[in-house]
């Protein structure tokens, strides 16, 4: 399924929906339509609207029928079992374009796994339900059964989807988001998604009953990796192809969907200008290489300004991450100027690379400039947590990750969070692992979450329904009284790297009714326990969010199958 860039016909016919905008938000200009010359226009919107507050309403619904299943794929032409989505991996596309429903229906063909997606940094503001966090919004779907994800695409931008059930999207239930809006520079072709990706030829499941990685806590060590869910391996399997046409600038959707790896991304003698992060238009900057940690995306141009020819796409892991791969140099796709031809790019005919240097750290925040400007107020909860590598249970041959709590985050898959506040209102359902407990504060107030580790490794941090605004990153601890934290226009994304040894400190506000889970987006950090739930907003407010849309009844009979089924008392 393909949308019209310009969206002449669809955009004709578009209402507009505005919450409460602050002074100065961007007035509607008139119809202009988006073209290679003129991509900042949407129809009546442009990107000057700040989607925070402002978004088209289309009154077009998009419907989508996932089937999660087992499958034999070879990505990378080593035969494995994969469980994905309608058979495929990545599975398929979700697009929309900005201010359209979206409606995804899952239904699980898995006999010995729940299942769920999770809608990565889609916002779900009052959509709660839809979030797709297992233990937090939702039980997982049982064998045999089915649910239906609704939410509205009031952001434009990439992304991806992937199964918040264990450490499941690692063997295969992922695939893209696109939602068409406006950009902060000109294009001529859409190329769409680019999921960069590691990759195991085992069972995720299996490699965690692995000795050192169960009881250790010590990722596994990835076999390969994959562009778009293709590679090589030894003499098999084949790589992904971009066609670019000489003289266009080409748009790339490029997204870390990977398990353990942070990449950084070039394509040989050709510079990107950046325009997008996460879900946040932002001032465009060029660049010869782009770190990704998981779960972050970029949308970048790239135009075709070199001799005709075949070059490298490349994705290097960075070591200096603890990502050890042994197809380090093999991770590529071929960018192609003529279609036809079927060489491997070379030095001889011009393909060689950009240095790189090998870091754990996010891009420069200088870079990261928001197009939309926003400051951050004062905050009226401050929250800090150290995220520790410690004996669990008392044994010192079986480490997990603590933050926020004294043990490890491994909540009841058979009663969320939400459950519990609607099965009993009125008791507090606060313990340690839900260390940040915002249900008694009034309106919308700024909350300031500091995290910190002394360890060598990074940390990608997602949190789920909000942009996070970074106020400060470093090395060492943080220390209030000597690092000055970034409040005006800060940069805002869903995922932000906590560096090595070091500290980040993030704010979001709290607009947004709901059970959410913040969490290190490396699978196997996750699954040893690195993540705490947010609970905002008033229980009467979470549990209308819930029942206006007649999802407290869904969920709680998504959750009595889910208990009905021979898995609870396995998992």
């Amino acid at each position: 399924m393909r949308f019209s860039s310009s969206l002449t016909v669809l955009l004709s016919g578009v209402t507009s929906f505005t919450t409460a905008a602050p002074a100065g938000d961007s007035q509607k200009r008139g119809y202009c339509e988006n073209s290679p010359i003129s991509r900042g226009c949407w129809g009546n919107f442009n990107i000057a609207d700040d989607v925070t507050y402002t978004w088209p309403n289309t009154g077009v619904t998009r419907y989508y029928n996932f089937n999660v299943g087992l499958k034999t794929l070879a990505p990378d032409g080593y035969p494995k079992q994969m469980m994905v989505v309608n058979g495929q991996y990545p599975g398929p596309t979700i697009e929309a374009n900005w201010g359209d429903d979206v409606q995804v229906r899952v239904c699980n063909f898995l006999s010995q796994n729940g299942t769920g997606l999770h809608f990565h940094g889609i916002r779900q503001l009052n959509t709660n339900y839809a979030d797709g966090a297992t233990s937090q919004t939702e039980c997982p779907i049982a064998p045999g059964d089915c649910h239906t994800y609704r939410w509205k695409a009031t952001q434009h931008g990439s992304s991806w989807y992937h199964s918040h059930y264990s450490i499941q999207y690692g063997d295969g239930v992922l695939g893209p988001i696109v939602i068409h809006g406006p950009n902060t520079a000109d294009w001529d072709v859409d190329l769409g998604p680019l999921l960069l990706t590691d990759y195991y030829h085992d069972s995720v499941f299996d490699i965690a009953q692995r000795p050192l990685v169960k009881s250790l806590g010590i990722p596994p060590v990835a076999i390969n990796g994959l562009i778009n869910g293709r590679n090589v391996f030894d003499d098999g399997g084949s790589r992904t192809e971009l066609k670019f046409a000489k003289g266009k600038k080409h748009l790339l959707r490029l997204v870390n969907t990977g398990s353990e790896v942070t990449f950084r991304f070039a394509i040989d003698k050709h510079k990107m200008t950046v325009v997008a992060m996460d879900f946040v238009p932002i001032v465009p900057y060029e660049t010869k290489t782009l770190l990704i940690a998981i779960g972050q995306r970029y949308d970048v141009i790239v135009e075709a300004d070199q001799d005709a020819g075949d070059y490298w796409a490349r994705a290097v892991p960075m070591l200096t991450c603890f990502s050890i791969n042994l197809e380090m140099h093999n991770i590529r796709a071929i960018v192609r100027y003529n279609a036809s031809s079927n060489a491997e790019p070379t030095i001889l005919g011009g393909s060689t690379t950009w240095p790189m240097i090998d870091t754990c750290r996010d891009e420069d925040l200088e870079n990261l400039v928001p197009y939309i400007p926003h400051d951050v107020g004062e905050s009226v909860v401050t929250e800090n947590f150290d995220a520790q590598l410690l004996p669990y249970n008392n044994d010192s041959y079986a480490l997990r990750w603590q933050v926020g709590g004294p043990r490890p985050y491994k909540p009841l898959k058979g009663y969320p969070v939400v459950k519990q506040l609607f099965d009993n209102p009125g008791v507090n359902v606060t313990d340690d692992l839900v260390p940040i407990d915002l249900t008694h504060l009034q309106g919308v107030n700024w909350v300031y979450v500091i995290v910190e580790s002394l360890l060598p490794l990074p940390h990608p941090l997602h949190l789920h329904g909000h942009d996070t605004y970074v106020l400060a990153r470093g090395g060492g601890l943080y220390l209030d009284s000597l690092i000055e934290v970034q409040t005006v226009n800060p940069p805002r994304r869903d995922t932000v790297n906590l560096p090595q040894n070091g500290f980040v400190v993030l704010a979001f506000q709290t607009d947004n009714p709901g059970s959410w889970l913040l969490h290190c987006h490396i699978e196997w950090h996750l699954h040893d326990g690195f993540a705490m739930s947010i609970i905002e907003g008033s229980k009467s407010k979470i549990r209308s969010v819930y029942a206006n849309a007649g999802e407290d009844s869904e969920m709680q009979r998504v959750c009595a199958n889910w208990t009905a089924s021979e898995l609870e008392t396995r998992d």
